[in-house]
C-alpha cells in the first residue's frame, strides 16, 4: 500500500517536472527567444556645460540648482561696463578709419587733377622751350653776322652791343625754359609717386572694402558680440545642475559656471553580453522600467546605435590578452537606446539611474 502511494507521488512529481519542462521549452522557443534583456543599463544625456565667452564679474544669477530652464532663457548676467567701453572705442576707431580712407580717396582725386595740370603745364613749357630755342638760334646768327660787320666798321659798336644783349637775353630765356620744363617733369614724377603710394592704401577705392576699415569693422563686431555675451542664455532646455557661480565672482573663459541636463533627451546605455547580440538590430523596439518608478511605469524606445567597441577595450588600460595566463571573459557591448520624449516629460528620468531593459528581436522598424 505504501509502495503504491510512493509510486503515485513519484508519478505525479515526474509528470509535474515534465509539464514544467514542456512549459519552459515552449516559453523559450515561442516567447523568450524573441527578447533579450539586461539590468546592466544606465541613463545618460548629452549635457551642456555653460562657460562664459568673455572675462567679467558676475552681475546677476537667474537660476538655482534643480531649476528647469528653456532654451534661450537668460540664466546669468555679467557686468557690461568694460564691454561697453570697448565697444565705444572700437566704434570711434572704425569711424576714424573711414574718415582716413575718405581723405585718401579725396587725395587720389587731387593727385589726378595735379597730374593733369602738370601735363598741361609741360606741354606749354615744351612749346616755350622750342620758341626760346628758335629765338636763341636767330640771335646767335645775328651776333655772328654783326661780329663780322663790326670788324669791317660796317656797324657801330652800339648796334653790336644791342645784338649782343638780344643774344644774351635769348640764351637766358632758353636756359630758363629748360629749367622750367625739367622742374614740371620732376613735379609730375613726384605727384605720380605720391599717387601710387596713396593708391596702395585705398586699394579698390571703396571705403567699406578697404583692409584697414575691414579690420576696424571686425574689431567693432567683436566688441559688439562681447557686449551681447554679457547676457548668458541657456543653450538647451533642461535642468540646472552643478551650479558653481555667485554674484560678484570674476569669471573667465575657462570657468565652468553650471551644467544643464536635457531631461527630454535622456537615453539609455544598455550593456549586453556579446553572446546575446546575434539578432540585435538598430530600430528594434525596447521596453524599459526604472528602479525609481518601478515596473508599473514602462518606457518605450528603439535601439539607436550599437557601440563599435566593448567597455574593456575603451578603458584607460585595455586588457593585454596576449600575455600571462588567459581566462575567457564574456564581454559586454554598449547599446544606445532612444527613449520616447513624451513619456520622459510625463515621468522624468535623471542621468545615472539603473534601468531594466527588454529588447524585442522582431524585425527592426
Amino acid at each position: 500500500m505504501l509502495k503504491e502511494k510512493r509510486k503515485k507521488y513519484l508519478s505525479i512529481f515526474f509528470i509535474f517536472i515534465f509539464v514544467i519542462a514542456i512549459i519552459y521549452i515552449i516559453y523559450h522557443f515561442v516567447y523568450a527567444s524573441k527578447f533579450i534583456s539586461t539590468e546592466n543599463a544606465y541613463t545618460k544625456a548629452d549635457v551642456a556645460q555653460v562657460i562664459p565667452k568673455i572675462n567679467a564679474p558676475v552681475k546677476d544669477v537667474k537660476v538655482i540648482d534643480t531649476q528647469y530652464v528653456n532654451k534661450g532663457d537668460t540664466i546669468i548676467i555679467l557686468d557690461e561696463e568694460d564691454a561697453k567701453i570697448a565697444l565705444e572705442s572700437a566704434k570711434a576707431n572704425l569711424e576714424e578709419k573711414r574718415r582716413e580712407i575718405e581723405q585718401l580717396i579725396s587725395n587720389d582725386k587731387e593727385f589726378i587733377k595735379k597730374i593733369n595740370l602738370d601735363d598741361s603745364k609741360i606741354n606749354v613749357l615744351k612749346t616755350t622751350k622750342e620758341k626760346a630755342y628758335i629765338e636763341l638760334q636767330k640771335a646767335k646768327k645775328d651776333l655772328n653776322r654783326y661780329s663780322h660787320l663790326l670788324k669791317s666798321k660796317s656797324v657801330s659798336q652800339q648796334n653790336f652791343d644791342d645784338i649782343k644783349l638780344a643774344y644774351d637775353n635769348a640764351k637766358k630765356s632758353w636756359e630758363e625754359a629748360k629749367l622750367n620744363l625739367q622742374s614740371a617733369i620732376t613735379s609730375k614724377s613726384v605727384t605720380k609717386a605720391q599717387k601710387e603710394s596713396n593708391l596702395q592704401l585705398i586699394k579698390d577705392k571703396k571705403i567699406e572694402t578697404n583692409p584697414q576699415v575691414l579690420k576696424a569693422k571686425s574689431d567693432y563686431d567683436k566688441a559688439l558680440l562681447d557686449l551681447k555675451r554679457t547676457v548668458i542664455k541657456a543653450p538647451i532646455s533642461g535642468i540646472v545642475t552643478q551650479k558653481n557661480v555667485k554674484i560678484g565672482q570674476y569669471v573667465n573663459t575657462n570657468s565652468q559656471l553650471l551644467t544643464i541636463v536635457p531631461i527630454s533627451k535622456i537615453y539609455v546605455n544598455a550593456n549586453f553580453k556579446e553572446s546575446k547580440l546575434k539578432d540585435l538590430k538598430i530600430g528594434q523596439k525596447v521596453e524599459l522600467f526604472s528602479d525609481l518608478y518601478g515596473e508599473d511605469t514602462l518606457y518605450h524606445g528603439v535601439v539607436e546605435g550599437i557601440s563599435s567597441a566593448t567597455g574593456s577595450e575603451l578603458s584607460l588600460i585595455p586588457a593585454q590578452n596576449a600575455t600571462g595566463n588567459w581566462i575567457k571573459v564574456v564581454q559586454r557591448l554598449p547599446i544606445r537606446i532612444k527613449l520616447n520624449e513624451d513619456e520622459l516629460l510625463k515621468k522624468p528620468l535623471y542621468t545615472g539611474l539603473s534601468m531594466h531593459v527588454k529588447v524585442s528581436l522582431d524585425k527592426a522598424n
